[in-house]
Protein backbone atom coordinates (compact mmCIF):
# COMPACT_ATOMS: atom_id res chain seq x y z
CA UNK A 1 0.00 0.00 0.00
CA UNK A 2 1.19 3.29 -0.91
CA UNK A 3 0.26 6.98 0.76
CA UNK A 4 0.26 10.52 -0.59
CA UNK A 5 -0.69 13.21 1.53
CA UNK A 6 -2.63 16.07 -0.38
CA UNK A 7 -2.59 19.91 0.56
CA UNK A 8 -5.12 22.63 -0.20
CA UNK A 9 -5.68 26.04 0.88
CA UNK A 10 -9.05 24.54 2.27
CA UNK A 11 -8.10 21.10 3.76
CA UNK A 12 -5.38 18.14 3.98
CA UNK A 13 -6.21 15.06 2.18
CA UNK A 14 -4.90 11.52 1.70
CA UNK A 15 -4.58 8.68 -0.89
CA UNK A 16 -3.94 5.36 -0.08
CA UNK A 17 -3.37 2.72 -3.43
CA UNK A 18 -3.33 -0.12 -2.74
CA UNK A 19 -1.25 -2.48 -5.51
CA UNK A 20 -2.46 -5.82 -6.30
CA UNK A 21 -0.40 -8.98 -4.54
CA UNK A 22 -1.77 -12.27 -3.27
CA UNK A 23 -5.22 -13.50 -4.19
CA UNK A 24 -6.70 -12.95 -0.73
CA UNK A 25 -5.41 -9.09 -1.18
CA UNK A 26 -6.39 -8.61 -4.82
CA UNK A 27 -10.14 -10.53 -3.42
CA UNK A 28 -10.13 -7.91 -0.84
CA UNK A 29 -9.20 -4.81 -3.11
CA UNK A 30 -12.26 -5.79 -5.79
CA UNK A 31 -14.48 -7.14 -2.73
CA UNK A 32 -14.29 -3.51 -1.48
CA UNK A 33 -14.32 -1.82 -4.40
CA UNK A 34 -17.85 -3.09 -5.07
CA UNK A 35 -18.94 -2.64 -1.17
CA UNK A 36 -17.85 1.39 -2.11
CA UNK A 37 -20.06 1.68 -4.76
CA UNK A 38 -23.37 0.40 -2.90
CA UNK A 39 -21.95 3.23 0.36
CA UNK A 40 -22.38 7.07 0.82
CA UNK A 41 -19.29 7.39 2.76
CA UNK A 42 -17.16 10.24 2.68
CA UNK A 43 -14.62 8.66 0.03
CA UNK A 44 -13.32 9.04 -3.47
CA UNK A 45 -12.31 5.93 -5.01
CA UNK A 46 -11.28 4.30 -8.30
CA UNK A 47 -10.41 0.92 -9.43
CA UNK A 48 -7.57 0.77 -12.03
CA UNK A 49 -5.92 -2.52 -13.74
CA UNK A 50 -3.21 -2.54 -11.37
CA UNK A 51 -4.24 -0.50 -7.74
CA UNK A 52 -7.14 0.62 -6.24
CA UNK A 53 -7.15 4.52 -4.71
CA UNK A 54 -8.89 5.75 -1.82
CA UNK A 55 -8.53 9.07 -1.17
CA UNK A 56 -10.20 10.99 2.08
CA UNK A 57 -9.62 13.98 4.66
CA UNK A 58 -6.67 12.65 6.74
CA UNK A 59 -8.81 14.07 9.71
CA UNK A 60 -11.05 11.59 9.18
CA UNK A 61 -9.07 8.47 8.28
CA UNK A 62 -10.42 6.59 11.36
CA UNK A 63 -13.66 7.24 11.35
CA UNK A 64 -14.33 6.46 7.40
CA UNK A 65 -12.04 2.95 8.49
CA UNK A 66 -14.21 2.58 11.34
CA UNK A 67 -17.34 3.39 9.24
CA UNK A 68 -16.40 0.98 6.63
CA UNK A 69 -15.16 -1.96 8.64
CA UNK A 70 -18.42 -1.67 11.18
CA UNK A 71 -21.11 -1.70 7.84
CA UNK A 72 -18.63 -4.49 6.32
CA UNK A 73 -18.80 -6.41 10.03
CA UNK A 74 -22.78 -6.10 9.70
CA UNK A 75 -24.18 -6.20 6.25
CA UNK A 76 -22.21 -9.36 5.66
CA UNK A 77 -22.91 -11.10 9.22
CA UNK A 78 -19.58 -11.50 10.14
CA UNK A 79 -20.59 -10.38 13.87
CA UNK A 80 -24.31 -12.13 14.40
CA UNK A 81 -27.09 -13.37 16.48
CA UNK A 82 -27.33 -17.15 16.58
CA UNK A 83 -30.89 -19.23 16.99
CA UNK A 84 -29.43 -19.94 20.10
CA UNK A 85 -30.28 -18.72 23.87
CA UNK A 86 -27.48 -17.24 26.90
CA UNK A 87 -27.76 -15.80 29.78
CA UNK A 88 -26.94 -12.10 30.00
CA UNK A 89 -26.70 -9.91 33.21
CA UNK A 90 -29.16 -6.68 32.45
CA UNK A 91 -27.67 -3.64 34.13
CA UNK A 92 -31.23 -2.18 33.43
CA UNK A 93 -33.13 -4.62 35.00
CA UNK A 94 -30.53 -5.27 37.59
CA UNK A 95 -31.40 -9.34 36.96
CA UNK A 96 -30.26 -11.79 34.46
CA UNK A 97 -32.32 -12.46 31.14
CA UNK A 98 -32.25 -14.89 28.30
CA UNK A 99 -31.20 -13.17 24.81
CA UNK A 100 -29.42 -14.87 21.52
CA UNK A 101 -25.95 -16.14 21.93
CA UNK A 102 -23.50 -14.12 19.51
CA UNK A 103 -21.49 -15.39 17.27
CA UNK A 104 -18.78 -14.12 14.85
CA UNK A 105 -17.80 -15.92 11.05
CA UNK A 106 -14.88 -17.82 10.34
CA UNK A 107 -14.05 -16.68 14.27
CA UNK A 108 -11.98 -18.38 17.26
CA UNK A 109 -13.38 -18.69 20.54
CA UNK A 110 -10.87 -16.31 21.80
CA UNK A 111 -12.31 -13.62 19.52
CA UNK A 112 -15.62 -13.79 20.57
CA UNK A 113 -15.01 -14.03 23.98
CA UNK A 114 -12.34 -11.03 23.79
CA UNK A 115 -13.82 -8.98 20.77
CA UNK A 116 -17.38 -9.46 21.32
CA UNK A 117 -18.87 -10.12 24.70
CA UNK A 118 -18.76 -7.66 27.41
CA UNK A 119 -17.84 -8.87 30.73
CA UNK A 120 -17.94 -6.68 33.70
CA UNK A 121 -16.85 -6.34 37.45
CA UNK A 122 -19.81 -7.47 39.47
CA UNK A 123 -18.30 -4.24 41.67
CA UNK A 124 -18.53 -2.47 38.87
CA UNK A 125 -22.68 -3.34 39.24
CA UNK A 126 -22.79 -2.45 43.05
CA UNK A 127 -23.53 -5.51 43.76
CA UNK A 128 -21.25 -8.57 45.90
CA UNK A 129 -20.38 -11.80 44.95
CA UNK A 130 -23.41 -13.04 47.23
CA UNK A 131 -26.01 -10.78 45.62
CA UNK A 132 -25.05 -11.95 41.90
CA UNK A 133 -25.56 -15.97 42.91
CA UNK A 134 -29.19 -15.35 44.40
CA UNK A 135 -29.72 -13.50 41.62
CA UNK A 136 -28.85 -16.30 38.97
CA UNK A 137 -30.09 -18.68 40.90
CA UNK A 138 -33.35 -17.39 40.83
CA UNK A 139 -33.22 -16.86 37.45
CA UNK A 140 -32.90 -20.55 37.09
CA UNK A 141 -35.44 -21.83 39.19
CA UNK A 142 -37.73 -19.01 37.12
CA UNK A 143 -36.97 -19.98 33.70
CA UNK A 144 -36.10 -23.71 34.33
CA UNK A 145 -31.99 -23.56 33.85
CA UNK A 146 -30.00 -25.85 35.62
CA UNK A 147 -27.48 -23.87 37.04
CA UNK A 148 -23.66 -23.63 35.65
CA UNK A 149 -21.64 -24.96 38.17
CA UNK A 150 -17.76 -26.46 38.43
CA UNK A 151 -16.95 -29.72 39.43
CA UNK A 152 -16.95 -29.39 43.15
CA UNK A 153 -20.18 -27.41 42.48
CA UNK A 154 -19.30 -24.43 43.19
CA UNK A 155 -21.22 -21.55 40.91
CA UNK A 156 -19.54 -20.51 37.80
CA UNK A 157 -22.11 -17.47 37.70
CA UNK A 158 -19.61 -15.11 38.79
CA UNK A 159 -16.74 -16.40 37.13
CA UNK A 160 -13.65 -16.43 38.46
CA UNK A 161 -12.61 -13.33 38.18
CA UNK A 162 -16.03 -11.73 39.49
CA UNK A 163 -17.25 -11.23 35.99
CA UNK A 164 -20.52 -11.75 34.63
CA UNK A 165 -21.40 -10.79 30.74
CA UNK A 166 -23.83 -8.20 30.11
CA UNK A 167 -26.54 -7.83 27.91
CA UNK A 168 -25.44 -5.07 24.63
CA UNK A 169 -27.29 -5.09 21.38
CA UNK A 170 -26.03 -6.33 18.30
CA UNK A 171 -24.61 -2.68 17.18
CA UNK A 172 -22.58 -2.60 20.26
CA UNK A 173 -21.17 -5.56 19.53
CA UNK A 174 -19.99 -5.08 16.15
CA UNK A 175 -18.26 -1.73 17.62
CA UNK A 176 -16.86 -3.83 20.34
CA UNK A 177 -15.56 -6.50 17.37
CA UNK A 178 -14.09 -3.46 15.80
CA UNK A 179 -12.31 -2.29 17.62
CA UNK A 180 -10.72 -5.48 18.50
CA UNK A 181 -10.20 -5.96 15.19
CA UNK A 182 -8.29 -2.77 14.78
CA UNK A 183 -6.64 -2.28 18.27
CA UNK A 184 -3.91 -0.52 17.07
CA UNK A 185 -2.74 0.62 13.88
CA UNK A 186 -0.04 -2.11 12.77
CA UNK A 187 -0.94 -5.94 13.51
CA UNK A 188 -0.10 -9.20 13.40
CA UNK A 189 -1.01 -11.68 11.27
CA UNK A 190 -3.68 -14.07 13.35
CA UNK A 191 -7.11 -15.37 13.46
CA UNK A 192 -8.74 -11.78 14.15
CA UNK A 193 -7.52 -11.24 10.40
CA UNK A 194 -8.09 -14.71 8.92
CA UNK A 195 -10.41 -17.84 9.85
CA UNK A 196 -8.50 -20.69 9.01
CA UNK A 197 -8.45 -23.69 11.39
CA UNK A 198 -4.95 -24.71 11.56
CA UNK A 199 -3.82 -21.30 12.57
CA UNK A 200 -1.09 -18.83 11.23
CA UNK A 201 1.79 -20.54 10.45
CA UNK A 202 -0.30 -21.93 7.20
CA UNK A 203 -1.98 -18.46 6.67
CA UNK A 204 1.48 -16.60 6.38
CA UNK A 205 2.83 -19.49 4.27
CA UNK A 206 -0.26 -18.94 1.97
CA UNK A 207 0.61 -15.36 1.63
CA UNK A 208 4.15 -16.20 1.33
CA UNK A 209 5.15 -14.09 4.40
CA UNK A 210 7.53 -14.52 7.23
CA UNK A 211 5.47 -15.71 10.67
CA UNK A 212 6.71 -12.53 12.19
CA UNK A 213 5.31 -10.17 9.56
CA UNK A 214 2.73 -7.34 10.78
CA UNK A 215 0.67 -5.46 8.66
CA UNK A 216 -0.74 -2.15 8.90
CA UNK A 217 -4.93 -1.72 9.90
CA UNK A 218 -5.41 -1.00 5.93
CA UNK A 219 -4.23 -3.99 4.60
CA UNK A 220 -5.81 -5.74 7.00
CA UNK A 221 -8.66 -4.51 5.98
CA UNK A 222 -8.40 -5.95 2.19
CA UNK A 223 -7.44 -9.49 4.27
CA UNK A 224 -11.01 -9.15 5.96
CA UNK A 225 -12.60 -8.00 2.65
CA UNK A 226 -10.78 -10.98 0.47
CA UNK A 227 -11.18 -14.08 3.19
CA UNK A 228 -14.26 -14.27 4.51
CA UNK A 229 -16.65 -12.72 1.67
CA UNK A 230 -17.41 -13.47 -1.82
CA UNK A 231 -15.75 -16.54 -2.15
CA UNK A 232 -17.22 -20.02 -3.38
CA UNK A 233 -17.38 -22.59 -0.57
CA UNK A 234 -18.69 -26.06 -0.21
CA UNK A 235 -18.36 -26.97 3.48
CA UNK A 236 -15.00 -27.80 3.40
CA UNK A 237 -14.04 -26.67 0.37
CA UNK A 238 -12.92 -22.43 -0.97
CA UNK A 239 -12.74 -21.30 -4.85
CA UNK A 240 -11.06 -18.30 -4.91
CA UNK A 241 -11.13 -16.21 -7.96
CA UNK A 242 -8.16 -14.12 -8.83
CA UNK A 243 -6.35 -11.92 -11.71
CA UNK A 244 -3.06 -9.48 -10.97
CA UNK A 245 -5.95 -7.76 -13.88
CA UNK A 246 -7.74 -6.03 -10.92
CA UNK A 247 -10.39 -4.79 -13.22
CA UNK A 248 -10.78 -8.15 -14.81
CA UNK A 249 -11.68 -9.81 -11.47
CA UNK A 250 -13.98 -7.16 -10.94
CA UNK A 251 -15.81 -7.36 -13.55
CA UNK A 252 -15.67 -11.46 -13.30
CA UNK A 253 -16.96 -11.18 -9.43
CA UNK A 254 -19.39 -8.53 -10.23
CA UNK A 255 -21.23 -10.53 -13.47
CA UNK A 256 -21.36 -13.46 -10.98
CA UNK A 257 -23.08 -11.68 -8.07
CA UNK A 258 -21.74 -14.24 -5.50
CA UNK A 259 -24.20 -14.77 -2.54
CA UNK A 260 -22.49 -16.03 0.55
CA UNK A 261 -25.20 -17.50 1.99
CA UNK A 262 -25.76 -21.05 1.24
CA UNK A 263 -27.85 -22.50 -1.36
CA UNK A 264 -31.65 -23.65 -0.14
CA UNK A 265 -34.16 -26.33 -2.06
CA UNK A 266 -37.23 -28.08 -1.31
CA UNK A 267 -36.80 -31.75 -1.28
CA UNK A 268 -39.51 -34.50 -2.40
CA UNK A 269 -41.54 -34.03 0.91
CA UNK A 270 -41.77 -30.51 0.37
CA UNK A 271 -39.41 -29.64 3.54
CA UNK A 272 -36.53 -26.98 3.04
CA UNK A 273 -33.18 -28.48 2.83
CA UNK A 274 -29.75 -26.14 3.48
CA UNK A 275 -27.26 -26.89 1.79
CA UNK A 276 -22.95 -26.83 2.41
CA UNK A 277 -22.72 -24.63 -0.57
CA UNK A 278 -23.11 -21.18 -1.70
CA UNK A 279 -23.49 -22.35 -5.26
CA UNK A 280 -26.95 -23.02 -6.98
CA UNK A 281 -26.19 -26.19 -8.62
CA UNK A 282 -29.78 -27.16 -9.16
CA UNK A 283 -30.97 -24.10 -10.67
CA UNK A 284 -28.19 -23.50 -12.68
CA UNK A 285 -26.71 -26.51 -14.05
CA UNK A 286 -30.98 -27.91 -14.79
CA UNK A 287 -30.68 -25.63 -17.93
CA UNK A 288 -28.47 -28.22 -19.29
CA UNK A 289 -30.86 -31.21 -18.30
CA UNK A 290 -28.71 -32.10 -15.06
CA UNK A 291 -31.52 -32.36 -12.50
CA UNK A 292 -30.08 -33.60 -9.19
CA UNK A 293 -30.60 -32.13 -6.50
CA UNK A 294 -27.64 -34.04 -4.52
CA UNK A 295 -24.95 -32.39 -7.13
CA UNK A 296 -23.80 -29.96 -4.31
CA UNK A 297 -22.36 -32.72 -2.53
CA UNK A 298 -18.53 -33.29 -2.73
CA UNK A 299 -16.40 -35.96 -0.84
CA UNK A 300 -12.92 -33.82 -2.30
CA UNK A 301 -11.50 -30.90 -3.73
CA UNK A 302 -11.11 -32.28 -6.73
CA UNK A 303 -14.72 -33.19 -7.28
CA UNK A 304 -16.25 -29.92 -5.95
CA UNK A 305 -13.59 -27.82 -8.64
CA UNK A 306 -15.14 -30.08 -11.45
CA UNK A 307 -18.69 -29.21 -10.44
CA UNK A 308 -17.92 -25.84 -9.90
CA UNK A 309 -16.55 -25.11 -13.20
CA UNK A 310 -19.66 -27.06 -14.83
CA UNK A 311 -21.64 -24.27 -13.03
CA UNK A 312 -19.34 -21.13 -14.37
CA UNK A 313 -19.53 -22.88 -17.93
CA UNK A 314 -23.22 -22.92 -17.57
CA UNK A 315 -23.53 -19.54 -16.41
CA UNK A 316 -21.75 -18.36 -19.61
CA UNK A 317 -23.29 -20.39 -21.52
CA UNK A 318 -26.37 -19.07 -21.13
CA UNK A 319 -25.58 -15.86 -20.74
CA UNK A 320 -24.36 -15.98 -24.15
CA UNK A 321 -27.24 -17.65 -25.47
CA UNK A 322 -29.34 -14.41 -23.82
CA UNK A 323 -27.12 -11.82 -25.36
CA UNK A 324 -26.21 -13.29 -28.17
CA UNK A 325 -28.91 -11.27 -30.78
CA UNK A 326 -27.50 -7.68 -28.90
CA UNK A 327 -25.49 -5.64 -30.52
CA UNK A 328 -21.68 -4.79 -29.52
CA UNK A 329 -22.78 -1.64 -27.62
CA UNK A 330 -25.36 -3.83 -25.95
CA UNK A 331 -22.81 -6.24 -24.41
CA UNK A 332 -20.50 -3.54 -23.77
CA UNK A 333 -22.59 -2.63 -20.85
CA UNK A 334 -21.39 -6.29 -19.58
CA UNK A 335 -18.32 -6.24 -20.42
CA UNK A 336 -15.62 -3.64 -20.71
CA UNK A 337 -13.78 -3.42 -23.74
CA UNK A 338 -10.36 -1.12 -22.23
CA UNK A 339 -9.75 -3.73 -19.96
CA UNK A 340 -10.20 -7.01 -22.11
CA UNK A 341 -9.37 -5.60 -25.53
CA UNK A 342 -10.34 -8.15 -27.92
CA UNK A 343 -12.54 -10.10 -25.42
CA UNK A 344 -16.83 -9.77 -26.08
CA UNK A 345 -17.84 -12.60 -23.97
CA UNK A 346 -17.69 -13.71 -20.13
CA UNK A 347 -15.91 -16.41 -21.56
CA UNK A 348 -12.75 -14.45 -22.52
CA UNK A 349 -12.22 -13.15 -19.14
CA UNK A 350 -10.94 -17.07 -17.82
CA UNK A 351 -8.04 -16.13 -19.58
CA UNK A 352 -7.35 -13.62 -17.39
CA UNK A 353 -8.19 -16.24 -14.09
CA UNK A 354 -6.81 -18.41 -12.02
CA UNK A 355 -8.50 -20.00 -9.13
CA UNK A 356 -7.51 -20.78 -5.88
CA UNK A 357 -8.33 -23.71 -3.99
CA UNK A 358 -8.13 -24.00 -0.38
CA UNK A 359 -9.11 -27.37 1.98
CA UNK A 360 -9.60 -27.83 4.67
CA UNK A 361 -11.42 -31.33 6.15
CA UNK A 362 -11.13 -31.12 9.69
CA UNK A 363 -7.87 -32.84 10.29
CA UNK A 364 -5.63 -29.92 10.01
CA UNK A 365 -4.61 -31.39 6.56
CA UNK A 366 -4.93 -28.79 4.58
CA UNK A 367 -4.40 -28.18 1.11
CA UNK A 368 -3.79 -24.80 -1.13
CA UNK A 369 -3.63 -25.19 -4.98
CA UNK A 370 -4.09 -22.70 -7.87
CA UNK A 371 -5.70 -23.38 -10.75
CA UNK A 372 -4.72 -22.04 -13.64
CA UNK A 373 -6.33 -24.02 -16.70
CA UNK A 374 -9.85 -22.89 -16.49
CA UNK A 375 -9.85 -21.38 -19.85
CA UNK A 376 -9.32 -24.94 -21.37
CA UNK A 377 -11.41 -26.89 -19.38
CA UNK A 378 -14.69 -24.11 -19.96
CA UNK A 379 -13.45 -24.62 -24.21
CA UNK A 380 -13.96 -28.44 -23.64
CA UNK A 381 -17.05 -28.26 -21.93
CA UNK A 382 -18.44 -25.96 -25.01
CA UNK A 383 -17.07 -28.90 -27.11
CA UNK A 384 -19.24 -31.25 -25.08
CA UNK A 385 -22.30 -28.80 -25.37
CA UNK A 386 -21.96 -28.85 -28.62
CA UNK A 387 -21.68 -32.69 -29.14
CA UNK A 388 -25.11 -32.73 -26.67
CA UNK A 389 -22.72 -34.44 -24.55
CA UNK A 390 -21.89 -31.65 -21.19
CA UNK A 391 -25.15 -33.42 -19.32
CA UNK A 392 -23.64 -36.59 -19.70
CA UNK A 393 -21.18 -35.18 -17.03
CA UNK A 394 -23.83 -35.16 -14.52
CA UNK A 395 -24.64 -39.14 -15.35
CA UNK A 396 -20.81 -39.71 -14.82
CA UNK A 397 -20.66 -38.13 -11.66
CA UNK A 398 -23.77 -40.41 -10.47
CA UNK A 399 -22.69 -43.74 -11.79
CA UNK A 400 -19.45 -43.73 -9.72
CA UNK A 401 -21.11 -42.46 -7.06
CA UNK A 402 -23.34 -45.47 -7.02
CA UNK A 403 -20.71 -47.70 -7.94
CA UNK A 404 -19.33 -47.59 -4.34
CA UNK A 405 -21.08 -47.52 -0.96
CA UNK A 406 -21.88 -44.27 0.75
CA UNK A 407 -19.12 -44.99 3.25
CA UNK A 408 -16.35 -45.40 1.26
CA UNK A 409 -13.85 -43.53 0.03
CA UNK A 410 -14.71 -42.70 -3.78
CA UNK A 411 -10.83 -42.62 -5.28
CA UNK A 412 -12.37 -43.84 -8.72
CA UNK A 413 -14.42 -40.55 -8.65
CA UNK A 414 -11.67 -38.01 -6.64
CA UNK A 415 -8.90 -39.88 -9.72
CA UNK A 416 -11.24 -39.17 -12.39
CA UNK A 417 -11.82 -35.49 -11.33
CA UNK A 418 -7.70 -34.75 -10.54
CA UNK A 419 -7.53 -36.18 -14.47
CA UNK A 420 -10.23 -34.40 -15.95
CA UNK A 421 -8.68 -31.08 -14.24
CA UNK A 422 -5.32 -31.98 -15.45
CA UNK A 423 -6.33 -33.49 -18.76
CA UNK A 424 -5.00 -36.82 -18.48
CA UNK A 425 -6.16 -39.82 -19.87
CA UNK A 426 -9.42 -41.30 -17.38
CA UNK A 427 -9.71 -44.59 -18.84
CA UNK A 428 -8.77 -46.57 -15.54
CA UNK A 429 -11.35 -44.95 -13.71
CA UNK A 430 -13.54 -45.87 -16.15
CA UNK A 431 -11.91 -49.76 -15.85
CA UNK A 432 -11.95 -49.79 -11.91
CA UNK A 433 -15.59 -48.23 -11.58
CA UNK A 434 -16.56 -51.33 -14.63
CA UNK A 435 -15.85 -53.91 -11.91
CA UNK A 436 -17.73 -52.22 -8.91
CA UNK A 437 -20.88 -51.67 -11.46
CA UNK A 438 -21.17 -55.32 -12.11
CA UNK A 439 -19.76 -56.21 -8.30
CA UNK A 440 -22.93 -53.84 -6.72
CA UNK A 441 -25.13 -54.44 -9.85
CA UNK A 442 -25.14 -50.76 -9.83
CA UNK A 443 -25.71 -48.19 -12.75
CA UNK A 444 -23.82 -48.58 -15.22
CA UNK A 445 -22.25 -45.39 -17.67
CA UNK A 446 -24.82 -46.17 -20.54
CA UNK A 447 -24.35 -45.76 -24.53
CA UNK A 448 -22.88 -42.06 -24.40
CA UNK A 449 -19.95 -42.83 -22.60
CA UNK A 450 -18.56 -44.01 -25.66
CA UNK A 451 -19.23 -40.87 -27.61
CA UNK A 452 -17.48 -38.89 -24.51
CA UNK A 453 -14.72 -40.84 -24.35
CA UNK A 454 -13.96 -40.47 -28.39
CA UNK A 455 -14.45 -36.47 -27.64
CA UNK A 456 -12.21 -36.44 -25.03
CA UNK A 457 -9.35 -38.51 -26.59
CA UNK A 458 -9.75 -36.53 -29.36
CA UNK A 459 -9.92 -32.74 -27.88
CA UNK A 460 -7.95 -33.25 -25.12
CA UNK A 461 -5.45 -36.40 -25.75
CA UNK A 462 -4.75 -35.49 -29.53
CA UNK A 463 -6.64 -38.82 -30.69
CA UNK A 464 -3.91 -41.30 -29.99
CA UNK A 465 -5.91 -43.69 -29.30
CA UNK A 466 -9.06 -43.87 -30.65
CA UNK A 467 -8.70 -46.14 -33.43
CA UNK A 468 -7.86 -48.88 -30.25
CA UNK A 469 -11.10 -46.91 -28.41
CA UNK A 470 -13.35 -47.94 -31.76
CA UNK A 471 -12.16 -51.83 -32.14
CA UNK A 472 -12.53 -52.07 -28.50
CA UNK A 473 -15.97 -50.85 -28.04
CA UNK A 474 -17.11 -53.19 -30.89
CA UNK A 475 -15.07 -56.32 -29.28
CA UNK A 476 -16.67 -55.54 -25.75
CA UNK A 477 -20.09 -54.44 -27.15
CA UNK A 478 -19.93 -58.51 -28.70
CA UNK A 479 -18.02 -59.81 -25.41
CA UNK A 480 -20.91 -58.25 -23.32
CA UNK A 481 -23.63 -59.51 -24.98
CA UNK A 482 -22.56 -63.07 -25.26
CA UNK A 483 -21.66 -63.04 -21.21
CA UNK A 484 -25.46 -61.39 -21.07
CA UNK A 485 -26.90 -64.42 -23.31
CA UNK A 486 -24.92 -66.43 -20.79
CA UNK A 487 -25.56 -64.79 -17.79
CA UNK A 488 -22.06 -65.47 -16.76
CA UNK A 489 -20.18 -62.60 -15.15
CA UNK A 490 -17.03 -64.66 -14.40
CA UNK A 491 -16.14 -64.60 -18.51
CA UNK A 492 -16.33 -60.47 -17.53
CA UNK A 493 -14.30 -61.18 -14.19
CA UNK A 494 -11.51 -62.78 -15.72
CA UNK A 495 -10.83 -59.58 -18.00
CA UNK A 496 -9.18 -58.51 -14.77
CA UNK A 497 -7.01 -61.12 -14.48
CA UNK A 498 -5.13 -60.18 -17.69
CA UNK A 499 -1.70 -59.31 -16.80
CA UNK A 500 -0.22 -59.07 -20.61
CA UNK A 501 -0.76 -59.38 -24.43
CA UNK A 502 -0.46 -63.25 -24.21
CA UNK A 503 -3.34 -63.53 -21.65
CA UNK A 504 -5.59 -61.39 -23.63
CA UNK A 505 -4.95 -63.41 -26.95
CA UNK A 506 -5.25 -66.68 -24.73
CA UNK A 507 -8.53 -64.56 -23.22
CA UNK A 508 -10.05 -64.64 -26.44
CA UNK A 509 -9.13 -68.20 -27.40
CA UNK A 510 -10.77 -69.35 -23.96
CA UNK A 511 -13.86 -67.27 -25.31
CA UNK A 512 -14.25 -68.46 -28.75
CA UNK A 513 -13.91 -72.37 -27.43
CA UNK A 514 -16.93 -71.20 -24.77
CA UNK A 515 -18.81 -69.52 -28.04
CA UNK A 516 -18.49 -72.44 -29.84
CA UNK A 517 -19.69 -74.53 -26.66
CA UNK A 518 -22.91 -72.68 -26.71
CA UNK A 519 -23.64 -71.49 -30.48
CA UNK A 520 -27.16 -71.94 -29.43
CA UNK A 521 -26.92 -69.07 -26.99
CA UNK A 522 -24.84 -66.34 -29.25
CA UNK A 523 -22.62 -65.78 -31.93
CA UNK A 524 -19.86 -63.16 -32.59
CA UNK A 525 -20.87 -60.98 -35.86
CA UNK A 526 -18.10 -60.64 -38.62
CA UNK A 527 -17.77 -57.26 -37.40
CA UNK A 528 -16.71 -58.62 -34.02
CA UNK A 529 -14.26 -60.79 -35.51
CA UNK A 530 -12.54 -58.24 -38.06
CA UNK A 531 -12.46 -55.92 -35.16
CA UNK A 532 -10.77 -58.60 -33.16
CA UNK A 533 -8.71 -59.55 -35.83
CA UNK A 534 -7.37 -55.97 -36.36
CA UNK A 535 -6.86 -55.44 -32.55
CA UNK A 536 -4.78 -58.37 -31.57
CA UNK A 537 -2.51 -57.65 -34.84
CA UNK A 538 -1.72 -54.04 -33.85
CA UNK A 539 -1.96 -53.51 -30.23
CA UNK A 540 0.92 -55.84 -28.45
CA UNK A 541 2.82 -52.75 -27.17
CA UNK A 542 -0.96 -51.00 -25.92
CA UNK A 543 -2.62 -54.33 -25.01
CA UNK A 544 -3.45 -52.85 -21.67
CA UNK A 545 -5.74 -49.80 -23.53
CA UNK A 546 -7.41 -52.40 -25.29
CA UNK A 547 -8.25 -54.80 -22.61
CA UNK A 548 -9.16 -51.73 -20.59
CA UNK A 549 -11.65 -50.30 -23.13
CA UNK A 550 -13.04 -54.05 -24.04
CA UNK A 551 -14.08 -54.90 -20.16
CA UNK A 552 -15.54 -51.43 -19.83
CA UNK A 553 -17.70 -51.29 -22.73
CA UNK A 554 -18.39 -55.67 -22.26
CA UNK A 555 -19.88 -54.76 -18.93
CA UNK A 556 -22.06 -51.89 -19.97
CA UNK A 557 -23.34 -54.14 -22.99
CA UNK A 558 -24.10 -56.66 -20.38
CA UNK A 559 -25.85 -54.49 -17.58
CA UNK A 560 -28.16 -53.26 -20.85
CA UNK A 561 -28.71 -56.58 -22.45
CA UNK A 562 -29.49 -58.09 -18.97
CA UNK A 563 -32.01 -55.53 -17.95
CA UNK A 564 -34.12 -55.88 -20.97
CA UNK A 565 -33.97 -59.59 -20.74
CA UNK A 566 -35.65 -58.97 -17.70
CA UNK A 567 -38.16 -56.80 -18.91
Amino acid sequence: MKEQNLFSSNNTGIIKIFTYKDFFYNNGIVNLYQFLQNKDFDITFSLHQNELTLEFDAQKEDQVYTQILNSFLKDNKIVYQTDNDRWYFDETKMDFIVDKKFDTKGGQKNDLRNGVYLYKKISELGLSREEVEKLYLDFCERTKLKPETESNGTLKVPNKNNEVIVAIALDTAIERFSQYFASTDILSIDSKIHSFEDGQDYFHDMLKQPQTYKIDKWNALMYWFGGRVQRFYNYSYFIYPNSSNLEALNTFKKFLQINDNRQEYRNDDGKVVTTSSNIDFFNILRKDEIVNKYFYISKSAEEFEVKFFMYLFSVIYHIESEYESLQDEDLAVLFDDDTLENSKILFELLQYMSFVIYTDDGTFKTSLSEYTKAYRLIQFFMKLKEESLFKYLGHVFQVFSLSQSKDEVNLNLQHWCQKILSFNNVRKEYFAASFSILKNNSQGFGKELYAFEQSYLKNILGGSEMGIHENAKKIGDGVGFFCAELGDKDLLFKLRSVKNYKQLVSYFKDLKFSSLKNADKARFSNEFNESLENLLVNVEQNWEIARDYIAIYAIDKFKTVSFAKTK
